[in-house]
């Protein structure tokens, strides 16, 4: 399972041996990496359930797995944002909840993906926590966003979360530079932010490192609330940022590092791209 997905190989091995032993939990939340891997996990999940070969699900082959690559499969949902930005509503929920009430209509499953999670509104999240506290047998939900840190105490205590990345603390010398940029991004102005970058302008290598390096700082900021087991490597930065920045920048910021990521391995000119991670930096503070 997930053998075409940027996966930890932990996590793939766990959940493709919970798939195959039918002991796969109720409720899964899948964290980390990109939106798109994040879904296609889930879709992969969504198709195992669902599958009907005799050997290892999702066999690819058989009507159901057919039905689940096309987007056509009756017991599989799909709940995400309208439109990039807004909110899942409870009314949403209120839909799934409906849905999971009746029998599947194809097979023993009924799945329901909750793209973006983190999207739910409070009101949302509540709702869900309805359907989570009394499972129905045959109704699964798969939960993706970017950290569990973003659903409510309630939902995590009801849910399995797995991390698809592994992502731990870099060299120190790259923690230090990402610390240092956040630290700037938190206390500075735009220009302090771009003159904190500049050194990085014909250094790839030590960006792209960089970057790899905000994302446990930023993770721990979300998830420890004051915890000293930090695993990005820079505690003290962590908690700068958890008390200057609401869950939804440190969200945005954590995107746009991948973003920025993604871009120098597509080679994009460097100048232009620091540049640009300046001004989204900058925006997100400022939203």
């Amino acid at each position: 399972m997930f053998e075409q997905l940027a996966v930890d190989p932990h996590v793939r091995r766990a959940i493709d041996d919970a798939v195959q032993q039918n002991r796969l939990p109720h409720a899964l939340i899948l964290e980390g990496s990109d939106d798109e891997t994040r879904l296609a996990a889930a879709r992969e999940i969504a198709m195992a359930l669902v599958c009907e070969g005799t050997g290892k699900k999702p066999c690819g082959v058989c009507s159901k797995c057919r039905k689940a690559e096309a987007g056509s499969h009756p017991d599989l949902y799909l709940i995400e944002p309208e439109k990039e930005g807004a909110f899942i509503k409870v009314d949403a929920i209120r839909t799934l909840k409906a849905h999971a009430l009746l029998r599947p209509n194809d097979g023993e499953k009924s799945v329901f993906i909750l793209r973006e999670a983190q999207m739910m509104n409070v009101q949302a999240q509540n709702a869900l926590l309805k359907i989570l506290e009394e499972p129905a047998p045959h109704v699964c939900l798969l939960l993706t966003c970017p950290s569990r840190a973003a659903l409510l105490e309630t939902i995590l205590s009801r849910a399995t979360a797995f991390a698809l990345s592994n992502e731990t603390a870099g060299d120190a010398a790259d923690v230090q530079t990402a610390a240092d940029l956040l630290g700037t991004l938190c206390t500075g102005s735009e220009l302090d932010l771009l003159l904190a970058l500049a050194p990085l302008q014909k250094d790839r290598d030590r960006f792209r490192a960089a970057l790899s390096a905000m994302g446990p700082i930023l993770r721990d900021a979300l998830v420890l609330q004051g915890k000293t087991e930090a695993l990005g490597g820079a505690p003290e930065q962590s908690g700068l940022l958890r008390r200057t920045l609401t869950q939804k920048q440190l969200l945005d910021l954590m995107d746009a590092a991948r973003s920025a990521s993604d871009a120098l391995d597509r080679n994009a000119n460097l100048n232009l791209l620091l540049t640009w991670f300046c001004s989204r930096c900058s925006e997100i503070r400022l939203s």
